[in-house]
């Protein structure tokens, strides 16, 4: 009796929330309708936007757009950028993550590109008018959101990198509300990862952070997920505890999304329970709620509430409806995974690491597999039937998914493999000019002591020719002298010629991979010497001070010198780049200068190459080590230098940093371990 007059008053209150709720929106729509200016569309769309987010996608998307037309109309890049970002969060939640990716993207650049804009138009409520604030505040959203879709689809180390730059951002911010959104974030990655005390701290901190705002819009996600914490624990009446509070909260707040989690929790719950009547109630009701709101999340899966009906009627020994629900699930997840696998073949195009997730799905869709083949020992004969038609369907959906990842990684490996390869030639032929240049230095002081030696043999000939009473001994001791002298600074020169030679031919091929103990000073002066006449072979107006601070306590380091030495070979040519970019700008009274310094520093051995050159800006540093980022005109660079070098430091336990001052000088150090 207690029962039906708790589901009775859940259904009042829920009946009462809706009626006031459709004034509510009716009166948004009105005032839409009513509008004068873009300036008060923009203000009434972005309450509507707010009504629909959690409750139907569609609807949010539509007024998303709309957003985005007023903002772009009315020249405002900050309040584009937000619904930009609005845009991608409805569009992950449709499963189009190939489109939220590009909204994710777009709406960051916007919202970077003018952070310190005054905003006007309400992005963010507590951002009005502050210089800063609403930029800060929307790409705190930004990364939030786009964590969330690298967590969706699998990418999660993406998915911490957003939510640590989201919570970072909200914190400078003073938005405890967006922390505590964050949080809640944390929590789900938390449980998703079992670490059930780790998502309690988590929970707890957000609620705490949400209502000292008085922010009640995730109460009810908090709720849900202390609930799935406990539930996971065993600990069911507080996990019942947590799910009726969700639900209260979620009704109160119009967040249907919420309310469709809590009543998935207490369905679980129940079927846990055997409480039959209770699970089947909410099975039913979270099913109506996940069709309306018709999400592609994983967490809202209308396979899994239909699963739950399945599973109700089966505790209730009503086989027919069980049956039936059974065979809805199956298609329906069958339906979904379809969709699944073309939504994530499309979003592979613009994320290579969205490979990995297709080999995950088909991990789940295995062991998918194995829990149908325990269903059918317990069906009827034709539920064997319709599982051999699933099988059968799945089965060559996984062959032509498999096709498509082979052919799509083999493509991809070869084009990685082409363009390392193409980066290393490069190398090759930015050394081949400074080789020439310093193995001409010998080789002429070779030809000219070789020249002189045959003069003075001559000379030497000619003394002896005279009769003995003329001959000049002391002459003759003189010329032999020299020929000696000038056959030993041959021998030297040639000896110098050979090691350039060497050298050159060590360079050139392959790296083994094997360490070796090198002279990592003299390494660093050899590459400063070839890089800089490579450079003045090809461009005789370049000139550059070069300044050198050797260690020479350092002695021999082990390390793959080929490899260490394309590393110093890159940055170094990127530094002669950057004062000669700056020398053309500003010629008169400016010196461009640059500096190799080795030191030891510990157990660590400090290689630095500096530049005063124009610097790198803060918006570009953090992706300079990006594989084909790069900041030189289309053509002279291929974006691979600095992501090779980083790649190469790391393998030998190193690392790799940038220190800049905008407009002023640039410092890159390769840091070494001794041993």
């Amino acid at each position: 009796m207690i029962k039906c007059i708790g589901l009775v008053l859940i259904f009042v209150m829920i009946a009462g929330s809706i009626t006031a709720q459709k004034a509510n929106i009716d009166s948004l729509k009105n005032d839409l309708w009513k509008a004068t200016d873009d300036s008060a569309r923009y203000h009434v769309c972005h309450e509507i936007y707010g009504y629909y987010e959690e409750v139907d996608k569609d609807s949010a998307l539509y007024y998303a757009d709309k957003l985005i037309t007023l903002a772009k109309k009315n020249n405002h890049p900050l309040a584009e950028s937000m619904g930009l970002i609005w845009k991608g969060y409805q569009s992950t939640g449709k499963g189009k993550y190939a489109e939220a990716h590009q909204c994710f993207i777009e709406g960051i650049r916007m919202a970077e590109d003018n952070l310190h804009t005054t905003e006007r138009w309400r992005t963010m409520n507590f951002a009005i008018g502050k210089p800063g604030k609403a930029g800060k505040a929307i790409l705190a959203v930004a990364h939030q959101m786009f964590g969330f879709l690298m967590g969706l689809t699998q990418n999660y180390r993406e998915e911490i990198l957003h939510l640590d730059k989201a919570r970072k951002l909200a914190t400078e911010n003073g938005d405890s509300s967006r922390v505590g959104t964050i949080e809640m974030v944390f929590a789900r990655r938390a449980i998703r990862n079992n670490q059930l005390d780790s998502a309690l701290i988590f929970l707890n901190h957000a609620e705490k952070l949400k209502i000292a705002a008085g922010d009640k819009s995730m109460l009810p996600n908090v709720s849900g997920f202390k609930g799935n914490v406990f539930f996971l624990k065993g600990n069911y009446p507080e996990a019942s505890q947590y799910y009726f509070k969700g639900v209260k909260q979620a009704n109160e707040g119009n967040n249907l999304t919420a309310l469709a989690r809590n009543y998935f929790g207490i369905t679980q719950l129940y079927l846990k329970m055997n409480r039959t009547d209770s699970s089947l109630y909410y099975a039913r009701e979270s099913a109506r709620l996940v069709k309306a709101l018709a999400t592609f999340q994983p967490a809202l899966d209308p396979g899994i509430a239909y699963e739950n009906l399945y599973l109700s009627f089966k505790q209730r020994n009503q086989q027919d409806s069980a049956f039936f629900y059974q065979g809805l699930a199956l298609r329906t997840k069958d339906t979904l995974y379809n969709e699944r696998i073309s939504t994530l073949v499309e979003f592979q195009s613009l994320s290579f690491q969205e490979q990995l997730r297709l080999r995950e799905l088909e991990k789940e869709k295995e062991s998918y597999q194995a829990s149908i083949r325990t269903y059918v020992l317990l069906s009827v004969l034709l539920t064997f039937i319709v599982i051999a038609i699933f099988l059968y369907r799945t089965n060559r959906l996984k062959q032509k998914a498999n096709t498509i990842l082979g052919a799509t990684l083999s493509d991809l490996k070869a084009t990685q493999n082409q363009l390392i390869q193409s980066e290393k030639m490069a190398s090759l032929g930015e050394l081949t000019a400074g080789i020439a240049h310093e193995i001409q230095n010998p080789l002429n002081f070779v030809n000219n002591f070789s020249e002189v030696n045959a003069e003075l043999i001559e000379e030497l000939k000619s003394e002896k020719s005279k009769a003995k009473s003329e001959r000049n001994e002391d002459l003759e001791d003189g010329l032999l002298n020299d020929i000696a002298d000038n056959e030993k600074k041959i021998n030297h020169h040639g000896k110098r010629a050979d090691a350039i030679v060497k050298g050159m031919l060590q360079h050139s091929q392959s790296s083994r991979g094997v360490k070796e103990p090198t002279n990592i000073s003299a390494l660093a002066d050899e590459y400063l010497r070839l890089a800089y006449h490579g450079l003045r072979a090809k461009d005789k107006s370049f000139n550059a001070i070069l300044k050198t601070d050797f260690d020479e306590t350092i002695g021999n380091i082990s390390i793959i010198p080929q490899d260490i030495g394309r590393v110093i070979l890159n940055l170094i040519n990127n530094a002669f780049y950057a004062v000669d970019e700056k020398n053309k700008q500003q010629p008169y009274g400016y010196e461009p200068t640059v500096s190799v310094s080795t030191k030891k520093a510990g157990d660590k051995i400090l290689i630095a190459v500096k530049d005063n050159g124009n610097g790198i800006t803060q918006k570009v540093v953090d992706k300079i080590f990006q594989p084909f980022f790069t900041t030189k005109p289309t053509g002279q660079g291929t974006g691979l230098g600095l992501s090779l070098s980083y790649d190469i430091v790391k393998a030998h336990g190193g690392e790799l940093k940038v220190n800049t001052k905008e407009g002023e000088e640039t410092e890159f150090v390769i840091q070494l371990p001794i041993g």
